[in-house]
């Protein structure tokens, strides 16, 4: 198995944001359908960890356009899929300047507004997408991590006057998960197995 991170971006403004920094990006394509057959190639692929990293839908009314989080874990419908170190990867993330949070990231197979915004804010989730859930157990044993920068809240629509500018601002950010990620990768890939990882890394790094 090959000693590297595949970073899986589902759009192209994702896969243009994290051109260039020096991970092996693969744009998984809009949306659960083309996440399905994304991710039947991924599962065989020769890598050592994966990792989801784009935009996403802020649930969470105290989260604000570009703010970061990182998955704890990932429901899509009735499957819930762990995620490995993500106290260790908000770390590196925080040093390098960026606003992060901890928590669920909630996979659905549309884009959700207004009260089904609400009923999954309810659940505790601090983002939704359309992918991560999908695109995560190709991962297998392997250690898998998601990154998703907040584009919108349900006090900042998706469509509205500001969206261009926050949409810069997200995708720049995004941008700056390329180093934090290839961090966390380092460590994780020698630390062993996914369950001594989780194990080591089960409480928050300040």
């Amino acid at each position: 198995m090959r000693s590297e991170l595949l970073v899986c971006a589902p759009l192209r403004v994702e896969h243009a944001a994290l051109r260039g920094s020096g991970l092996r990006i693969v744009r998984t394509g809009y949306g659960p359908r083309r996440s399905v057959r994304s991710a039947g190639g991924l599962a065989p692929a020769d890598f050592g960890a994966l990792a989801v990293a784009g935009l996403g839908g802020g649930l969470d009314p105290t989260l604000r356009a570009g703010d970061v989080v990182v998955g704890t874990e990932v429901f899509a419908g009735e499957r819930t899929h762990p995620l490995c170190a993500p106290e260790l990867l908000a770390r590196e993330l925080r040093r390098a300047g960026l606003s992060v949070r901890l928590g669920s990231v909630v996979t659905t197979d549309h884009p959700v507004t207004g009260d089904e915004r609400l009923a999954l804010a309810r659940t505790g989730a601090l983002v939704v997408d359309m992918e991560s859930g999908v695109l995560t157990p190709a991962a297998g044993r392997r250690a898998c991590a998601v990154v998703r920068v907040v584009l919108d809240t349900p006090r900042q629509p998706l469509i509205g006057p500001g969206t261009p500018w926050r949409l810069v601002g997200a995708l720049r950010r995004l941008r700056e998960t390329g180093d934090p990620l290839l961090r966390w990768f380092r460590t994780v890939a020698g630390a062993g197995s996914q369950d001594t990882v989780r194990s080591r890394w089960s409480k928050e790094v300040p």
